[in-house]
């Protein structure tokens, strides 16, 4: 038998062997870490500093690298007032503003419509009189490390694209042009074609309820607008360089001039020496041109582009239509190559005969028509004809549709005004069915969410697919959805409404909605009920406390009690400091109107919500305790922003329709007590409701 302590015996040899291997191995693996630690404290000493710009230091809000191999970055003041991109050389620690933006009113929305283009573009391209251009630049080439790129402002009061040419050595980038204007908003740059002069937008030109995509076009006889400070010459909109014979570009130091003095005065206004700010204009000139729509179903529209601009997928659903997956092939050229010479306000915003544009389906990714869920592909060259004539008109089609009729029935779009009629509110109205229900009025329910940067009413599939709209539509409550003021897509103005009074506007557009749903004999005005989550949650409170007579019960999940408690950057966005809002955040807290409230309240939240913390509920629940409120509590220990098992949610969607039965459908909305202090319930798991966005309300 081997002795292993034997060097000469097998045994020996082989535990030798595996100790020297280990040891072997454990040194090379100490060597490594080592030298992975001298590494990184080699490549952090050789790390660049930059220091914060002073006039927006608090929030490094956005990061990219440009063509010439530098870096740039949007940086954010506390109050989000003000937004600089600032170019940052890695090389030599040298920065400098390329441009900015501030605003008094409102404040800055971030977005993600920073676009590179793919070479510099000169003015002369943009503005063909080549004798208003510095004779020292030559109009055929700019200098090397030249670059171009669209941005997105809402200075106008309206999300726009605008196009500017950074040349080496001097202080900012030149606004170059407008590419597009209006009382609508850019939501996205689909594509950018710079041969083919083209920009590929989605936004909501037709209606805020729809989404299309869109190509901005200029006028050849449009004007400069003579008035506003953005330092934008023109308010016409267009593609990267299709357009205007106005020079309106001035690059600080020299470079490129205009000798238009009305144009240079402007926009050195809005490109000071040390920071170039572009102050809010809501001008608008009458020779804005209207967009050319390139999808043609009505509805929502998710748009890809190829890097190319040959081909786009498009995702889309309609009120009534479930959600489809067609790809489609561009023209080559661009769809508008044929109208180069026609006058583009003929095409008055509509999409042209289908045929001219040239654009063809090439075939059907998905449609949830279908059962079978299979494959169509087109072969006409007219946009949108299936390959399958009989697609449209096939039994199984026509059976689907009749199915999702029946189940999943569409909500009754409805529009009205503002209490002050200074706006025009959309909404949403599931009615129970009339053959089971009887005619109306019936108790009604408020779906709410309400808050910036969310849009809940529009023309999609997902109105119809609302399940839990659904449910309560079909044991006999109306259900109706309203974007109140402070929602998005609908502008600048809209959205900001709400600025420093979180709470106030957003409740009297619920009450509009049900006074106006009472008047029409729909709603029963002594039976109406409201619910949301996150900000939805925060509005049901404050709609129950706020305006007590109009609303009887509220589920409140995971609400927002006190704004003091949120989120830093989320709130001073629309709330402003509480050192200087004092009053603002105090009246826009649910806190200050708990003894107003009379009807019933359900509080549902998760013991371990990241976004909107259990605290929330905890300190509205002791000024409930304070003002003898009674209240029913349905908590997840283990949830966080909402319960997402299939069980927890059913037994959740449960709870919350039995509430509203018990406390609309039998009559006692208007009672004080019957409810449960406490009462708990265990569940797990994390969900995320639909109608909320991740990292915010």
């Amino acid at each position: 038998m081997d002795d292993p302590r034997d060097p000469n015996s097998k045994g020996g040899h082989s535990a030798s062997r595996s100790m020297n291997n280990g040891s072997h191995h454990s040194i090379s693996h100490s060597n490594n870490n080592l030298s992975a630690v001298l590494a990184a404290r080699k490549n952090w000493s050789n790390a660049q500093w930059f220091d914060a710009p002073p006039a927006a230091s608090e929030y490094l809000a956005r990061a990219c690298w440009l063509p010439d191999g530098t870096a740039c970055a949007q940086w954010q003041n506390r109050e989000q007032s003000t937004l600089l991109l600032v170019r940052m050389d890695v090389r030599t620690g040298q920065t400098m503003t390329l441009l900015g933006e501030q605003r008094d009113a409102a404040w800055i929305n971030l977005h993600h419509m920073l676009r590179l283009l793919p070479r510099a573009i000169h003015p002369d391209e943009c503005f063909p009189v080549l004798e208003d251009l510095h004779p020292h630049i030559p109009s055929e080439s700019l200098p090397d490390g030249s670059f171009s790129f669209l941005f997105a402002s809402e200075r106008t009061g309206f999300q726009h694209l605008y196009l500017y040419t950074y040349l080496p050595g001097n202080s900012q980038a030149t606004l170059i042009r407008t590419v597009s204007a209006g009382d609508w908003m850019v939501e996205s740059i689909a594509g950018v074609d710079v041969d083919n002069d083209t920009v590929y937008v989605t936004g909501t030109f037709d209606s805020p309820l729809e989404r299309h995509l869109s190509i901005p076009v200029s006028s050849q006889h449009a004007e400069p607008s003579q008035g506003g400070d953005s330092g934008i010459g023109g308010s016409s909109g267009g593609g990267v360089r299709r357009g205007f014979k106005q020079v309106i570009n001035v690059i600080s130091g020299g470079g490129i001039k205009s000798r238009h003095s009305h144009h240079s005065s402007n926009a050195s206004k809005s490109h000071g020496n040390s920071i170039p700010l572009l102050e809010t204009s809501r001008t608008r000139s009458s020779s804005i041109v209207d967009p050319v729509r390139l999808t043609t179903d009505p509805g929502m529209h998710n748009v890809i582009l190829d890097d190319e601009c040959r081909a786009f997928v498009d995702t889309s659903s309609d009120i009534g239509r479930p959600t489809s997956v067609k790809v489609f092939a561009l023209p080559f050229g661009g769809p508008l190559a044929s109208h180069n010479n026609s006058n583009p306000s003929n095409h008055n915003g509509k999409y042209v005969d289908q045929s001219v544009h040239g654009i063809r389906l090439l075939f059907v990714l998905y449609d949830a028509t279908f059962d079978d869920r299979k494959m169509v592909t087109g072969t006409t060259s007219s946009f949108g004809s299936p390959r399958n004539s009989d697609m449209a008109s096939s039994p199984r089609t026509a059976a689907a549709a009749a199915l999702n009729q029946t189940k999943l029935p569409s909500p009754e779009l409805l529009s009205f005004p503002t209490s002050d009629g200074t706006e025009t509110l959309h909404a949403a109205l599931y009615k129970p069915d009339p053959r089971v229900h009887g005619p109306g009025p019936y108790p009604l329910i408020c779906a709410v969410y309400g808050g910036p940067h969310v849009q809940r009413v529009n023309r999609s599939w997902s109105q119809c697919a609302d399940m839990r709209a659904q449910r309560l539509c079909s044991l006999g409550f109306a259900v109706v959805k309203c974007d109140n003021r402070g929602s998005s897509r609908r502008g600048l103005a809209f959205e900001s409404s709400i600025r420093h009074r979180l709470g106030r506007l957003e409740v009297l557009d619920q009450v509009t909605a049900v006074r106006h749903l009472t008047s029409r004999g729909i709603a029963d005005s002594n039976r109406v009920g409201i619910y949301g989550w996150s900000y939805g949650g925060y509005l049901s409170a404050m709609c129950l406390c706020r305006a007590p007579d109009v609303f009887h019960v509220a589920v409140a999940g995971a609400p927002v009690t006190s704004w003091d408690g949120y989120d830093t950057h989320y709130t001073e966005r629309y709330m402003g400091l509480p050192s200087e809002n004092v009053n603002g955040y105090r009246e826009s807290a649910v806190f200050e109107h708990v003894p107003n409230m009379r009807g019933k309240l359900m509080i549902v939240h998760g013991l371990i919500d990241e976004n909107v913390h259990f605290r929330h509920s905890a300190r509205l629940i002791n000024r409930l305790i304070a003002s003898s409120k009674d209240y029913d509590l349905l908590i997840f220990p283990e949830e966080r922003h909402s319960p997402r098992r299939l069980r927890d949610r059913i037994y959740m969607e449960q709870r919350i329709s039995d509430y509203f039965i018990k406390n609309l459908l039998s009559g006692n909305s208007g009672s004080s007590g019957n409810n449960s202090y406490g009462r708990n319930h265990h569940s797990g798991g994390p969900y995320q409701q639909r109608e909320v966005m991740s990292g915010r309300l």
